[in-house]
C-alpha cells in the first residue's frame, strides 16, 4: 500500500521525468512557456473529468480489471494487452534516452547494450518490490531533487545567465503557434501520461477517494508550475538556441561560472536529469508488469521478467538518440499516444456510465 503523500511525490517526479530533457512546446519559440500553461490546463481537465472519474467509479480496481469487467473477457483482455505494449513502449523510450545521454555526457566508452542492461536491471529491482517500494523511493528522492533544481536555478541567476528580455516580444506571431504547440503534443507529453496511474490509485492507503483526488491534483499542479518555470528559465537562458539544443537545461548550466568556484557542473546536472528519467521509466515498467500480471494471472515478480526482456530488446531497436526523439515528437505525440491517453479512456468512461448494472451487480 502507498500513502497519499507518496502518491503526490510520485506524481510530481513522474511528470517532471524526461520533460526536463526538452524544451516543451519548442515550435512556439519564446512563447513555449505559454504552450505549457495551456497543456497543464487541458491535461487537468482530462485528469479531472476522465481519468480520475474512471477510478472514482471503480476505486478498488486497476485499469486491467476495469477493462475485463466492462468490456468482457475477450475485449477486455485485448485492451489490457494494448496497454501493456503502450506502457512498455513508454519505458523503452525513457531507457533509451537514459542510455544515450549517459554515453553523450558521462560514459562515452561504454557499449550501449551494457548501459541498457544495467538500467533495466536496476529498474527491475524496484519493480519486483511492488508499488509500495517504488512509491517510497519517489518520496525520498523528491525533496533531494527539488533542492538541487532550486540550487541550479539560483546559480543561473547568480551567474547572470538568465535574461528575461529573451521572452519578449510575446505573441509576436499570434496565438496560433502557441496553441498548435500545446495541442496535442504537450497534452500527450507529459500531462496526458497520468493514465498510467489507473494502475496505481487502487493501492492508495485511504478510506476516502476524495483524498486520492486531492493529493493527485496537488502533485499535478505543482509539477505543472515547476515545468512551466523550467521552460521560462531555459528560454531566458538560451533564447532562440533553446529549441536547437539536445538538452537545453544542461546547455544552459554550461554558462555558469561564479568566482571560478561554481563551474563545469555538467555531471551533477546529468545525474539530476537521469534520476528523474529513472523514476519515469521505472513507473512505466511497473505499470506494464502489473498489467501483464493481471492479464495472465501470474505474480508481479514473474511478470517483470518478460516485460523487462521486451524493454531491453526494444531499447536497442532505435538507430540513434535523435531518431527516437524525432519519431516520438513527429509521430507518437500527435497520432499514437492520444489514442491511449484520451480516446480509449473516454470510450471506457462512456461504457462505464452506460453499463451501470455491471457495477451495481458486482458491488452487491
Amino acid at each position: 500500500m502507498i500513502t497519499p503523500r507518496q502518491l503526490a511525490s510520485t506524481v510530481i517526479l513522474f511528470l517532471i521525468g524526461s520533460s526536463s530533457l526538452f524544451l516543451l512546446g519548442g515550435t512556439a519559440e519564446r512563447d513555449a512557456w505559454m504552450s505549457v500553461c495551456i497543456g497543464v490546463m487541458a491535461g487537468l481537465l482530462l485528469l479531472s473529468f476522465v481519468t480520475l472519474h474512471i477510478q472514482k467509479l471503480e476505486p478498488n480496481r486497476n485499469l486491467i480489471e476495469i477493462f475485463k469487467l466492462y468490456f468482457g473477457r475477450i475485449a477486455g483482455f485485448a485492451f489490457g494487452l494494448m496497454y501493456v505494449v503502450y506502457y512498455s513502449y513508454k519505458s523503452i523510450r525513457n531507457v533509451r534516452e537514459f542510455a544515450d545521454l549517459s554515453i553523450m555526457f558521462l560514459l562515452s566508452d561504454t557499449p550501449l547494450s551494457i548501459l541498457v542492461l544495467m538500467i533495466c536491471l536496476i529498474s527491475a529491482y524496484a519493480v519486483v518490490g511492488g508499488p509500495g517500494v517504488f512509491f517510497r523511493m519517489a518520496e525520498v528522492l523528491l525533496p533531494i531533487l527539488l533542492l538541487i533544481y532550486v540550487f541550479l536555478f539560483c546559480l543561473l541567476i547568480g551567474a547572470g545567465v538568465i535574461d528575461f528580455s529573451r521572452l519578449t516580444p510575446m505573441l509576436d506571431q499570434g496565438f496560433k503557434p502557441v496553441w498548435d504547440a500545446a495541442i496535442p503534443e504537450i497534452i500527450s507529453f507529459p500531462f496526458g501520461e497520468m493514465t498510467l496511474f489507473l494502475m496505481f490509485w487502487r493501492y492508495t492507503e485511504t478510506s476516502e477517494f476524495s483524498q486520492v483526488v486531492r493529493m493527485t491534483v496537488k502533485g499535478y499542479l505543482f509539477a505543472g508550475v515547476f515545468i512551466t518555470v523550467m521552460n521560462v528559465i531555459t528560454i531566458a537562458s538560451l533564447g532562440s538556441f533553446a529549441n536547437w539544443s539536445t538538452v537545453p537545461l544542461l546547455q544552459a548550466t554550461n554558462f555558469i561560472d561564479i568566482g571560478n568556484i561554481f563551474e563545469r557542473i555538467d555531471p551533477i546536472v546529468s545525474l539530476l536529469l537521469f534520476s528523474a528519467v529513472y523514476v519515469k521509466l521505472t513507473a512505466y515498467y511497473l505499470g506494464a508488469s502489473l498489467a501483464f500480471a493481471y492479464l495472465f494471472g501470474i505474480s508481479l515478480r514473474i511478470a517483470a521478467i518478460p516485460v523487462g526482456i521486451g524493454i531491453f530488446i526494444g531499447s536497442l531497436s532505435f538507430r540513434s538518440y535523435m531518431q527516437q526523439v524525432n519519431f516520438g515528437f513527429e509521430q507518437n505525440l500527435r497520432y499514437h499516444f492520444p489514442i491511449f491517453q484520451i480516446a480509449i479512456p473516454i470510450l471506457l468512461l462512456l461504457v462505464m456510465r452506460i453499463r451501470t448494472g455491471v457495477r451495481t451487480t458486482k458491488e452487491r
